[in-house]
């Protein structure tokens, strides 16, 4: 198959974990001997030619035509505009047509079997009509909330919105009402297609699916000389924290339920960006007990842990780090927002509590430092459900779908 993998960052760019699982699927298509070409937004100013990677992945970049460059393409910081800028710049992405001729422009040069969008902003759902006048097959993968929400989370600080506010919901049915329907849907969990639904986008698509993210290529095997909770009570059980250090990912939770503990106990190492004296004023606890690491090498700092703590207040589509820490043996508890739960087998491989529900956390916590037998059981059923998220096995799915899509089956 020739496949067009269109994204709104890619390469130097593309710093989150929809972007860095975008990169996986364009390297593992590749390997299977598919044609895959790479679309993504170039500075105002650049050139619009194609150009090749080390990596032979041929990249198309388009240039971004749109009120101001929110990404920083030309390598400039990124700067915070006026409400009324901010609002303008969402209202012309609901249908660009100056980015839509473009991209129609591009695919008439390269005539691709399929078109396999990702993140679209920049673009706008005008990249779509563009492949359904040409008549090429359109796949969409949704990784965020991002047609429903211009801020992509659903989320205003601290607090998650359970239905669209008034701005968003204009957004988000002017957008449905002139975007063309794709042939397939894909979703890294049935939570986030299930919200689609359910905010009324892609009702009348009857093909879709979801593809988990896979673990990063090399990602390590459970280590095998770890000292495993079965050697409590001789130290203390370790908790941890790994991402965006502030509310909305539920690390002010963690920190007000370790305060119920001593440091003879428990133990809570944080890692990721963020303001940790921030984070700090939610402890009283013994400064001892909470370690904070900075930012980290995934694999090497997760193994570190006894039980990982994502209690996210904000609806995690995914979340690759509940994914990654199972992988190595580790089990988390998590809160009941977003596709937490099914991260954890619906409290199978982890335990699940409400979000912003410290004292529930705290009793979670409690319970594993009482029966570190039951935290092995649950990893070891986490480590067992490693085959789900590995890269051939979410190849398989994503080969079987477009192969299907193209040859214009159900």
């Amino acid at each position: 198959m020739k496949i067009t993998m269109l994204t709104s960052v890619y390469g130097e760019h593309a710093i989150g974990g929809a972007e860095r699982s975008t990169a996986q699927m364009v390297e593992s298509l590749r390997a299977r001997g598919h044609l895959v070409e790479v679309m993504s937004l170039s500075a105002p100013r650049g050139g619009s030619a194609d150009r090749t990677s080390g990596a032979d992945v041929s990249l198309v970049p388009i240039p971004l035509m749109q009120i101001y460059d929110p990404y920083g393409l030309d390598g400039s910081k990124p700067v915070q505009h006026h409400p009324l800028k901010r609002a303008s710049w969402h209202a012309l992405d609901i249908y660009n047509p100056w980015m839509t001729a473009r991209v129609k422009q591009a695919l008439i040069r390269s005539r691709p079997d399929v078109l396999f969008t990702h993140a679209i902003q920049g673009f706008s759902v005008g990249v779509w009509a563009a492949a359904k006048q040409l008549g090429i097959k359109l796949v969409h993968m949704v990784h965020d909330h991002a047609l429903i929400c211009p801020g992509t989370a659903m989320t205003r600080g601290a607090v998650a919105c359970e239905l669209p506010c008034t701005s968003c919901q204009v957004f988000s049915t002017l957008r449905e009402k002139v975007a063309a329907r794709p042939d397939a849907v894909v979703g890294p969990s049935q939570l986030i297609l299930d919200r689609h639904r359910r905010f009324g986008w892609f009702r009348d698509v009857s093909t879709q699916m979801v593809i988990e993210n896979a673990l990063p290529a090399g990602w390590p095997e459970a280590p095998k000389d770890k000292d495993g909770p079965e050697a409590l009570p001789s130290r203390p059980m370790v908790f941890g924290f790994l991402g965006r250090m502030d509310e909305s990912k539920g690390a002010d939770t963690l920190l007000q339920a370790a305060s119920r503990f001593g440091p003879e106990v428990c133990r809570v190492k944080m890692a990721g960006g963020g303001n940790q004296e921030v984070m700090l004023r939610h402890f009283s606890g013994k400064p001892q007990m909470v370690e904070f690491c900075g930012v980290v090498n995934a694999a090497p700092f997760l193994a570190q842990l006894d039980v990982l703590v994502t209690v996210s207040r904000a609806h995690e589509t995914f979340c690759n780090v509940v994914m990654e820490a199972g992988c190595l043996g580790v089990p988390s508890i998590v809160s009941d927002r977003g596709a937490l739960p099914e991260r954890v087998l619906q409290g199978r491989s982890g335990w699940i509590v409400p979000a912003g529900n410290a004292d529930a956390l705290a009793v979670a916590m409690s319970h594993c430092m009482r029966h570190p037998d039951e935290v092995r059981a649950k990893g070891q059923v986490a480590l067992e459900a490693r085959n789900t998220y590995s890269l051939q096995t979410q190849t398989d799915k994503l080969e079987g779908l477009l192969m299907q899509v193209v040859a214009g089956k159900p």
